[in-house]
């Protein structure tokens, strides 16, 4: 199959490799990768710009999901954004976790090497529709997702987290004010 940057289609593949996820990852792994799944499910629907697709048709597609990876594994997977105030703080705390495991394990490159991709849109994203008074600004997320990255010797610099997050959100923003 050749490759295609075509939104539709990357959607299509999307959608397929989203409904199959648990039998290709260990649940610890789907689930960081459900978070991928979903920025970029936005980016394309945002690139799409159809009426057939929204926020809310990626959000229910990643739900879906998240009840397939549940049922695969006997274990609850939650969508983080079913309450993405509780999430905000249970995904920092969990990347605070990993900080005692070994740096060099496969999975610990592969959350350092998907920190600027996935966590730092997630959690910009999760302190927005987070509507709580109780909440954590982006300047109080920002400043602890840099002590994170330091500990987990994330080789990114917050500059190049920022200026990739600012692209992003200015390509999803028409998606998420509706």
């Amino acid at each position: 199959m050749p490759v295609t940057f075509e939104p539709h289609k990357r959607l299509e593949h999307l959608e397929d490799y989203v409904s199959k996820i648990n039998l290709y990852l260990p649940a610890e792994e789907a689930r960081i990768q459900l978070l991928r799944c979903r920025l970029v499910g936005y980016s394309l629907v945002a690139e799409i710009n159809d009426e057939a697709y929204t926020r809310k048709y990626v959000d229910q597609l990643i739900a879906q999901a998240y009840e397939s990876l549940s049922a695969a594994t006997g274990k609850e997977a939650t969508n983080p954004y079913k309450d993405p105030c509780k999430s905000q703080y249970m995904i920092l705390d969990e990347l605070r976790s990993y900080a005692s495991m070994d740096l060099d394990l496969p999975f610990m490159r592969f959350i350092r090497a998907e920190f600027k991709k996935v966590f730092v849109p997630t959690l910009r994203l999760m302190t927005d529709l987070c509507r709580s008074e109780n909440k954590y600004s982006w300047v109080e997320v920002k400043a602890q997702l840099q002590e994170i990255m330091k500990s987990l010797n994330v080789d990114v610099t917050w500059d190049e987290c920022e200026a990739r997050l600012e692209r992003y959100l200015k390509k999803i923003a028409p998606i998420m004010e509706k």
